[in-house]
């Protein structure tokens, strides 16, 4: 193990059990807030959700509020929970539309599937072609997506289940350290990714490996998704080596323990923020009904001037990218719209 790595003590290695869970992550929108909103959404009537710019949703109570999470995000604890939106006072509309003009203020909206679509749609969808994991109903284990900010809004509940789990990845690099030291190496030097759009594509499989962790300029940083390592080792036709396999499994059982993940319902018109590269997001599985299909919307944002990250962490992203510019054309336009 490398001398330089040390116990994290800032912000962002919270656990739940010292934050306090979900109501640790809430900020409660103040009615100067709500109020703030209703005028916009009244301005930007004339506009489908996606053409609001940021020009279009500027309010000094919404200035004030991006610039906290901005800052909250990315140099406190690395993620917030808003909440005070109701179903019962705002349309699906109107709760996408304020979730965008939120997105605005922190970041530039990026492609999420070959199709190019920026304001992803979480719910199942059968015979999805590309097995997205945001497209099922089934358990989302620990991971992390893409882009350096993700938001995630919640139009719909499900019958049951689809309760969602937080974790800084930084608490679990700090518990590894001080019980499972000599599993930090293998996570340092990662695997290959094999991310699921990308079977359709002309390059499979990365031909790097992405670390787990990575640590530039005295930055600890995560990326992670275990289903991209376990489908790349099958394409490259090899086993993964048994350290990696051990650091992974301890990795994942510490991602789900109860004193450091919080495991809450996000609730219809709540939406979540964090940092991707500090935190990892989860959901359980769950179950539709004809009156409660699940629903959420997902941003994944390019922010500027951030925290120094391993290229190879980075590079993932540009994989939807290069697909989306590919268009194969062998994935039927109505399965990912």
């Amino acid at each position: 193990m490398d001398a330089d790595r040390q116990t994290i003590d800032t912000p962002n290695a919270w656990t739940a059990q010292g934050i306090g869970g979900k109501a640790g992550l809430t900020h409660h929108l103040t009615p100067a807030q709500r109020a703030a909103f209703d005028t916009l959404l009244a301005n930007t009537r004339h506009l489908q959700p996606r053409e609001v710019a940021r020009a279009d949703f500027r309010h000094p109570e919404i200035d004030a509020l991006t610039a906290w999470l901005d800052e909250t995000i990315r140099h406190g604890r690395g993620v917030v929970l808003l909440s005070g939106l109701s179903r019962d006072t705002y349309s699906e509309e109107e709760l996408e539309r304020i979730y965008w003009g939120l997105g605005t203020h922190l970041g530039e909206a990026a492609v999420q599937s070959s199709l190019g679509d920026r304001l992803g749609h979480v719910k199942h969808v059968k015979d999805d072609p590309v097995a997205r994991g945001y497209r099922s109903n089934e358990e989302l284990t620990p991971h992390t997506d893409s882009y350096r900010m993700v938001g995630l809004m919640c139009l719909q509940r499900a019958e049951t289940g689809g309760l969602s789990r937080m974790v800084s990845s930084l608490a679990i690099h700090n518990e590894i350290l001080a019980t499972r030291p000599e599993l930090l190496a293998p996570l340092y030097e990662g695997y290959y990714y094999a991310v699921a759009e990308a079977r359709f594509s002309a390059k499979p499989v990365t031909d790097f490996k992405i670390p787990v962790f990575c640590q530039v300029d005295g930055v600890v940083s995560c990326g992670y998704s275990r289903q991209f390592i376990e489908r790349a080792a099958e394409l490259r036709g090899e086993a993964l080596p048994p350290i990696l396999v051990e650091a992974l499994d301890y990795f994942d059982s510490l991602a789900v323990r109860d004193d450091l993940s919080a495991h809450f319902m996000l609730e219809p018109g709540e939406m979540m923020l964090w940092h991707n590269f500090q935190m990892l997001h989860a959901r359980d599985s769950y179950r539709d009904s004809p009156a409660h299909v699940r629903h959420l919307l997902r941003l994944w944002l390019r922010i500027e001037n951030d925290r120094p990250i391993a290229p190879e962490i980075l590079e993932r992203a540009n994989i939807y990218e290069r697909v989306y510019r590919e268009k194969s054309g062998r994935i039927p336009a109505d399965a990912l719209a």
